[in-house]
């Protein structure tokens, strides 16, 4: 999504009280919407995940891991609608809107990045994927398969690395997946990790979601 195109502002709560460019947006601090992709399953008796890397020339977070897709919600988009569209221009993935779970949403109100006010939603992806079948983009250029706990052990700094497979221009290979994959991170960010990955790891062991997890 360019500069140029159109977003949703909105109100605290949500509710849609204008359209502006997305650089507008920005420079203004006006609320406005994201959506998050999430993308795990059961495979082997452990829930697994699929990450992008992040690969942009100029990304803030570039070569951190991050959900499978994300981005800015268009105007007049719903948040599933944005979810597709960001599957399918981030990884090449198309899925029909009613195959996603919505976890639930976050509100933050956060400094020294882009989107300062925004209400993320927050989806997940449950379909089993193997790591070549996606596609890179001037977005992403790799992709990570690592297990949900092994994550949840990075982010929450209890071991420097977990091995993971990983798809690169080198192709793919088991790798010691380090901290530095998600180090770069504010804190801010990185509890919205811990809160959509509180709620799949649930909804993969319980086959239910805990409207409790999502917090924002």
């Amino acid at each position: 999504m360019s500069q140029e195109e159109l977003l949703d502002v909105l109100d605290e709560s949500g509710a849609v009280i204008g359209v502006k460019s997305r650089a507008q947006v920005h420079a203004d601090c006006d609320w406005h919407g994201l959506v998050f992709v999430w993308s795990a399953w059961n495979q082997d008796g452990q829930a697994v995940m699929m990450m992008q890397r992040r690969g942009r020339a100029g990304d803030r977070f570039i070569a951190q891991i991050d959900a499978l897709a994300g981005g800015h919600i268009g105007s007049g988009e719903t948040p599933a609608q944005s979810a597709t569209r960001e599957l399918l221009e981030e990884v090449g993935l198309r899925i029909a809107e009613e195959d996603l779970i919505e976890l639930g949403t976050m509100r933050m109100d956060r400094d020294h990045v882009d989107c300062q006010r925004v209400i993320e939603h927050l989806f997940l992806c449950p379909r089993p994927l193997t790591i070549e079948q996606l596609v890179t983009s001037d977005e992403v250029d790799g992709f990570v398969q690592v297990a949900v706990t092994d994550l949840i052990d990075l982010i929450e700094a209890r071991c420097e690395q977990v091995k993971a497979q990983l798809r690169d221009t080198d192709g793919v290979r088991v790798v010691e997946l380090s901290r530095q994959a998600v180090a770069e991170y504010p804190p801010m960010i990185l509890e919205t990790f811990r809160q959509s990955l509180a709620a799949i790891d649930h909804y993969l062991r319980q086959g239910e979601l805990d409207p409790t997890l999502i917090k924002g």
